[in-house]
């Protein structure tokens, strides 16, 4: 599976004078390029896309009996075909695989609409449209999916003419059925609603911050809806409004973050279903069920992603990952830990003993820097578990840092620290969920002293000056991540015993605190994690935490609403941060504490929001925003 990014002048919408269609789909009409995906096989041969029209779907069985003109659809790319009989639209009632009715057609780049030679009627079978082209290695990938959600018969390929096979993994294909006009009546006030990034854990009974894909099946802009979720072993459904600042436009779909609440059954595979109830306060006409399905655990820790770097003052491309990877960690607003392990191309001052016993972690004994991991995690099929530096931007480290804050975390790591003029102490404890300690891996706990902020005048940097470096790299340059001090005993981690509730508490001897560090910038670090050193897939960090940062793993959950307004939040299309009432002041806090400004667009990150509404009432809020 490819992914593109397409200039924002690729997706369109359908031009404002021209009539819109009356069609069914559940990708949007229009979307940014960063969340589409390309599909085929990057080579010359067919790939066909279709969508699936099932009368299970309570849409769909109220279109039975009207017609299907066409179909609308977006290509990469131009494919000219009809001649040789290459590219066509298609229909097929009852399986994919049955014989296709095909209308031979070429195709424009970007949005069609192509009529079949006869139309077909919904029945009660499942009704397959969608098209095939051929595809060529000089212009691959011609399908286009919507990467935001996937959705039940939204995605049906076929590559070679090797047969079709439904992914679920693959977003939404934009394909769409063009309706007859008089089925319009049939899809007013009907939306859809799922969970669009489904987290893998969360608490029973507890609300979590969610992704959520609105998709509107109708002609008319929505401006607000009721949204009803419902979780296994619920009672009875929970309601809240949503309020668009921008109306979902006619056939539009749109990722907003909304707090969804779990239900009460714990579980590997628990469903929670959204459904619309009202649209601009009007009763709806039914649609399918999100259900989307869900890890419901009491062991739903807040994952801390750990940085670890492979760095040294003599390594001359160093500065430059560590400047974009550093500008990356700044603009992340969620908490994340940085450490340094001063080995793999040079010893330097900061090398410890034990650094060089992590150089397992590079799989090989080649080793090189700079080189940087994202919680030890390592891909199966991978060969080598260290990225090293290979472009210019924040880019991929912010995506990386994303990745990692999105994976379940399956350990609570507290740092309590105890610290005079000469001497530092720390206490390690937490818990591990249940089904880790269930499967019997040997678990090793890490803990460092760690300092930011130290300069160059005392410790060089090489690369500072280098050709081609950052304007701004030699003014903004700090060694950071620095160990100061190893608290563990064994160099790549002391085994940790759990208590039979699965709770864990290590006191370490104390060390002696050297006056020249600044302890304003210092933090105890400490991880739980597997250690393999024969398979690079088994180190995995389960979680990492500190003492800096203990308020987040304790207290993340007890942020909320203390006034009795049910206040919800979530970022417009412009990224900055929107309520569904109106407010009389706003104040958004990074977790650290430092002021957001409210008319600014947020990065990713999780956010403390502080309101008071008109009537007086206050309360506070917990976002987590993913852009």
């Amino acid at each position: 599976m490819k992914k593109f990014l397409l200039s924002l002048f690729a997706i369109i919408s359908w031009a404002a004078n021209a009539q819109t269609p009356v069609h069914y789909g559940y990708a949007p009409d229009q979307v940014v390029p960063e969340e589409i995906q390309a599909q085929g096989t990057g080579e010359n041969a067919y790939v066909g896309g279709m969508i699936c029209l099932d009368p299970a779907d309570p849409v769909v069985q109220r279109l039975k009996g009207h017609q299907v003109k066409g179909v609308r659809c977006y290509l990469r790319a131009e494919y000219i075909g009809k001649r040789q009989k290459r590219t066509y639209i298609q229909h097929v009632s009852g399986t994919p695989d049955a014989t296709a009715t095909k209308t031979y057609c070429d195709f424009a780049e970007g949005w069609n609409e192509i009529m079949f030679d006869e139309p077909i009627t919904i029945g009660d079978e499942k009704l397959f449209v969608g098209l095939q082209v051929y595809e060529l290695r000089g212009t691959p990938y011609p399908l286009v999916c919507y990467a935001g959600v996937s959705v039940p018969g939204g995605s049906w390929i076929n590559l070679k003419n090797e047969g079709w096979k439904e992914y679920s993994d693959r977003g939404t294909l934009f394909i769409q059925a063009i309706l007859d006009d008089d089925a319009a009546s049939k899809l007013e006030n009907t939306v859809y609603a799922k969970v669009a990034s489904a987290p893998l854990t969360v608490a029973p009974a507890q609300t979590f911050d969610a992704k959520v894909y609105i998709h509107n099946h109708s002609a008319q802009p929505i401006e607000s809806i009721e949204l009803e979720t419902i979780g296994q072993g619920d009672a009875e459904a929970h309601t809240q409004t949503v309020n668009f600042d921008t109306p979902l436009p006619a056939y539009g779909g749109s990722i907003i973050n909304l707090p969804v609440r779990a239900g009460c059954e714990s579980g590997a595979s628990q469903w929670i279903e959204l459904t619309v109830k009202s649209v601009n306060g009007a009763s709806t006409q039914e649609a399918a069920a999100g259900r989307t399905l869900h890890y419901i655990t009491e062991d739903a820790f807040l994952r801390i992603p750990l940085i670890e770097e492979f760095t040294s003052q003599r390594c001359s491309n160093c500065p430059f990952m560590i400047y974009y990877l550093d500008k990356a960690m700044e603009e992340y607003a969620g908490p994340v830990l940085y450490v340094t392990h001063h080995t793999g191309f040079s010893d330097d001052a900061f090398t410890m003993p034990m650094d060089a016993d992590l150089l397992y972690l590079f799989g090989s004994d080649y080793t090189y820097n700079p080189a940087v991991m994202y919680d030890r995690c390592v891909p199966k099929g991978e060969i080598a578990p260290i990225v090293g530096a290979s472009e210019a931007s924040t880019a991929p480290y912010t995506a990386a840092i994303v990745a990692a804050s999105e994976r379940p975390a399956m350990a609570e790591v507290l740092v309590d620290v105890d610290k005079s003029d000469t001497q530092i102490s720390c206490r390690v404890h937490g818990r591990i969920s249940s089904e880790m300690a269930a499967s019997g891996e040997p678990l090793y706990l890490s803990v460092y002293l760690v300092e930011n902020g130290i300069s160059v005048d005392k410790y060089p940097q090489l690369g500072l000056d280098s050709d081609g470096a950052p304007e701004d790299l030699l003014e903004r340059f700090k060694h950071n991540g620095v160990k100061r001090h190893v608290f563990n005993t064994v160099s790549t981690g002391d085994p940790l015993t759990l208590q039979a509730d699965n709770t864990f508490s290590v006191d370490f001897a104390a060390a002696d605190f050297n006056k020249m560090w600044n302890w304003d910038n210092c933090q105890v670090i400490a991880f739980v994690h597997l250690m393999n050193k024969d398979d690079m897939t088994k180190n995995e960090v389960l979680n990492a935490g500190s003492n800096k940062l203990n308020h987040l793993i304790t207290g993340i959950q007890t942020v909320n609403n203390g006034a009795s307004t049910d206040v919800r939040f979530s970022t417009n299309a412009g990224g900055t941060l929107q309520a569904n009432v109106p407010l009389r002041s706003l104040q958004i806090h990074q977790l650290d504490g430092r002021s957001v400004s409210t008319d600014m667009p947020l990065n990713s990150g999780i956010y403390v929001v502080n309101y008071t509404l008109h009537n007086g009432e206050t309360g506070a809020r917990k976002v987590i925003v993913n852009r």
